[in-house]
């Protein structure tokens, strides 16, 4: 082959390989943005059904309801989101947002999370969305 045909064409298949990762890469990040649009979604579902039971409104509407959120999870679910719940755990800043302090007087529950106001969730490795928890704090000195 001459070598200009040979340089152009390594050049072709170059800009074709750029073009498919830049392809991906936008496929990507449009996937991550819609997923995160819907996490409010699944939170108004949940407030949904915790407020449709406090009224003890009728249970085939309050199971409608949720049978809807948990569809919409498992459709994230299968896009890679994952949930993690914070209750009971650890306080985490890479994962936590505290929004307050709870004074409590068992050391064992120290900078762990005492009530989650919104889940966490992950695409894959990344953070789309921090929890939104209240975390003990133990005022007794030892």
């Amino acid at each position: 082959m001459h070598p200009e045909v040979d340089h152009a064409m390594r050049e072709l298949e170059a800009a074709r390989a750029r073009v498919e990762r830049d392809a991906k890469a936008v496929a990507e990040d449009t996937r991550k943005r819609l997923v995160a649009e819907l996490l409010p979604v699944l939170d108004n579902l949940d407030r949904t059904v915790a407020a449709a039971r406090d009224a003890g409104e009728a249970p085939a509407v309050v199971e409608g309801v949720q049978l809807v959120r948990v569809q919409l999870e498992s459709v994230l679910r299968g896009y890679g989101v994952e949930r993690i719940d914070a209750i009971a755990k650890p306080f985490d800043p890479a994962i936590h947002d505290a929004v307050g302090m709870l004074d409590v007087n068992d050391r064992g529950y120290h900078d762990i999370v005492i009530d989650q106001l919104q889940p966490c969730y992950l695409y894959g490795a990344t953070l789309l969305r921090p929890a939104k928890v209240v975390v003990g704090r133990c005022t007794i000195p030892r």
